[in-house]
């Protein structure tokens, strides 16, 4: 995988051994994983729930982000969306907006990182 990409990664915290090792070492399937990620619309659709407020799609929406982050390595985006699937379980509804806030903060460090790497890092992949 390329330098750049990698430690972009590594500096939002991301697990990047630990989510290769999940998909049996395949830089390529991780790359792929990456850019399926930017296309996802879970994001949008917790944000939307929230809004409403709609606390089944809530929660569906943040257990699923939580699962995404899970696998590709993204512990403070894993841990955010992990504390907002508690909250919305056990009806902490007054605490969500903080942690939202952070679940966001990490959500666009995470994809800025990714964003800003991944064509070079597809480039060099190429041989180009």
């Amino acid at each position: 995988m390329d330098f750049e990409l990698s430690s972009a990664l590594i500096k939002c915290q991301t697990d990047v051994e630990g989510a290769l090792h999940r998909l049996g070492g395949n830089e390529s399937l991780y790359l792929k994983c990456l850019a399926d990620f930017l296309a996802d619309q879970t994001m949008d659709e917790l944000n939307s729930a929230l809004q409403i407020p709609l606390w089944d799609e809530a929660f569906t929406a943040a257990h699923a982000l939580k699962g995404l982050a899970g696998n590709m390595g993204f512990v403070p985006l894993f841990h955010a969306a992990a504390e907002m699937v508690v909250l919305i379980r056990t009806g902490r509804t007054s605490q969500i907006a903080e942690c939202y806030s952070e679940l966001i903060h990490c959500y666009n460090r995470i994809t800025a990182a990714i964003r800003d790497n991944y064509a070079a890092c597809v480039a060099e992949a190429k041989g180009e």
